[in-house]
């Protein structure tokens, strides 16, 4: 089969270009130790059941904080203290102020083995854009210049698998569906979303789960160097004016 034109490769963030799970962890950690130590009496209030009843009355007040972590995260913290009779400007100081400690930990990640090298190599032969339910910041990360874009949910008011990420996507980059490539790890946002679309897909499965989509798996990849040689052995990289 010959090799397809790829004009734009888009890539998912968390658990694709680093591993997420404990980074979030030990942000949420900052972040609630952080309010605790200002108010250790709240401490009840702070609990996860206490936490959770808050998170599921701000999404049934407005949905649209789904598609803003940054905002619900301040939100939660902020509601928390509004109910335990904290003055509003202490409660919205203070909900900034915690957020700000988890987004420090929450951007110090590790890129997975070789990452950074493979995304220069296809930063010199392709479009790179990011599309990402979360909210990490490449340009924190130390990694924003290979990308020409980078796109979240609050960007396009949608979570992935909805095609919002990938639509504004191709018209970024000016190219059609058949002539980009998303890579990521999530069966269903990243590889269901982009095949709804259109996009070519490669699976990233570092940590070798078992395909379980009715739809099958095509192209996947275990590590970046894997991920690299699927990409030259499958597509050709072509990006205008170089």
């Amino acid at each position: 089969m010959p090799r397809k034109k790829i004009k734009l490769i888009t890539l998912d963030l968390d658990d694709t270009l680093w591993p997420n799970k404990k980074v979030i962890v030990d942000a949420e950690n900052a972040w609630l130790s952080f309010i605790i130590t200002k108010f250790p009496n709240l401490i009840d209030e702070f609990s996860e059941e206490s936490l959770s009843r808050v998170r599921v009355d701000l999404i049934e007040a407005d949905p649209s904080l789904k598609n803003d972590l940054t905002q619900f995260r301040k939100e939660i913290i902020k509601e928390t203290l509004l109910r335990s009779d904290i003055d509003s400007v202490d409660a919205i100081y203070y909900s900034n102020e915690s957020f700000n400690e988890f987004f420090k930990i929450r951007n110090k990640v590790q890129l997975y083995t070789d990452a950074k090298k493979i995304l220069e190599r296809l930063y010199r032969k392709v479009i790179i854009g990011a599309l990402s339910n979360g909210n990490a910041d490449l340009e924190i990360i130390g990694i924003s210049n290979f990308f020409k874009f980078s796109l979240s949910s609050k960007d396009v008011k949608s979570n992935k698998p909805s095609p919002q990420h990938f639509i504004k996507a191709l018209e970024l980059a000016n190219c059609e569906a058949e002539e980009a490539l998303h890579i990521g790890d999530c069966p269903v946002n990243d590889i269901g979303g982009a095949r709804n679309c259109n996009f070519n897909t490669i699976w990233f499965n570092c940590d070798k789960n078992k395909w379980d989509e009715i739809f099958p798996c095509d192209l996947q990849a275990k590590s970046w160097q894997d991920l690299y040689q699927t990409i030259n052995k499958n597509f050709i990289l072509e990006k205008d004016n170089v």
